[in-house]
């Protein structure tokens, strides 16, 4: 059993987690909107094809299990997809 401390410290990390992936995944796609000189649509939006897109998401989230310590994997492997999908 986990006391109160223990909890919010998981929270934190989970949190922290979280905050990498955006970050990771947003270093990822900027540099690949640079690299393959993507303009924006008719709606202003820079979007990447939906198979780079899904590449650059599962970057992203190797990149958080490798920095997390082993202990936090099974709950971002619980996670997963709801760090995935666009909010």
């Amino acid at each position: 059993m986990q006391s109160d401390r223990e909890q919010r410290f998981h929270q934190f990390a989970i949190a922290m987690a979280k905050a990498l992936f955006a970050d990771r995944l947003h270093l990822l796609r900027l540099t690949e909107i640079v690299r393959h000189q993507v303009r924006p649509n008719d709606d202003g939006l820079m979007l990447l094809p939906h198979d780079l897109d899904q590449e650059l998401n599962r970057q992203a989230f190797d990149f958080v299990l490798m920095m997390m310590p082993q202990e936090y994997h099974i709950d971002l492997l619980q996670l997963r997809q709801s760090l995935l999908t666009v909010q």
